[in-house]
């Protein structure tokens, strides 16, 4: 099964041992020829079982979006998600959040939802149903600020005997900020793999498996590729330009909110009556 990348005339290489730096998964493109390619199948297939906690093969997975595509103009920087099926219907959402964490446990919900309504046809019954799980990788951020654990899993059980109320949905969350830096296991090494960032981290940690040796030939090949260093690095620009135009936007709006709190002082209200009156903490 070739991993390489296909070059065109045009397009220059650079040879591994020159590369300056390994190109971060967490980028788009990257996380979607490691994980969303055909030809990799055999590293998502390792990935998913040391998430899910069960033997995935590569034959028993289907791909059922291999673009990326986002939902929304909002989620062009932040947001990417890859949709597969495994043998036996259970349907996984695979998500990677980058920066922005604003309303994501409302739309992760959304989501594993809707993944359950796009099943049922006009004709299909309930229970028709297939399981459905959302796996959110957070590179950046506290999604979860109540717990210090990098890895949770939600499903429905009932608070007090905790039985499922149906095993339809599960949610796993995996926060990279949150992972020890001593923490061993197979889904612990996977995830320093994805939250590397010198190419010796990669190699360190690429020695704990051969599917995780093979992750890192995939990444040495794109990172070799010229073409795709110009992608990654134009992707990595547009992210922080957009960052930047949100603090730029967000001091712009404190300093309206001051001038009008200033204002309403000057009218005889308290600093706290004005702050109160613009609904401003």
């Amino acid at each position: 099964m070739s991993t390489k990348t296909k070059a065109t005339p045009k397009t220059k290489t650079l040879r591994k041992e020159d590369l300056p730096e390994i190109l971060s998964p967490t980028v788009d493109i990257i996380f979607k020829i490691l994980f969303g390619d055909e030809r990799n199948r055999d590293i998502l297939a390792d990935f998913l079982s040391a998430v899910l906690g069960f033997k995935v093969s590569q034959t028993s997975i289907t791909l059922l979006d291999p673009h990326l595509q986002r939902d929304s103009p909002e989620d062009k920087l932040g947001v990417l998600d890859m949709k597969l099926k495994l043998r036996g219907g259970k349907y996984v959402n695979v998500e990677m959040q980058v920066g922005k964490l604003k309303n994501i446990r409302h739309r992760v919900e959304y989501y594993i939802n809707n993944m359950l309504v796009r099943q049922l046809g006009k004709s299909n019954r309930y229970e028709k149903l297939r399981p459905v799980v959302a796996i959110v990788i957070v590179a950046e951020g506290n999604m979860l600020p109540e717990t210090k654990r990098f890895h949770s899993e939600f499903g429905t059980l009932e608070k007090t005997e905790l039985y499922e109320l149906h095993g339809l949905r599960t949610i796993h969350t995996l926060e990279l900020p949150k992972l020890p830096e001593g923490a061993n296991g197979k889904l612990e090494d996977w995830l320093k793999f994805i939250k590397s960032e010198k190419k010796e981290e990669y190699m360190a940690v690429a020695q704990k498996s051969k599917p995780m040796k093979r992750a890192l030939e995939v990444l040495e090949e794109v990172s070799a590729d010229q073409r795709l260093r110009d992608q990654y690095f134009y992707r990595k620009i547009a992210k922080m330009d957009e960052i930047a135009r949100l603090d730029y936007a967000r001091d712009e709006g404190m300093e309206m909110g001051m001038a009008k709190v200033f204002a309403l002082i000057e009218q005889g209200l308290t600093p706290e009556e004005a702050k109160k009156k613009l609904g401003l903490k």
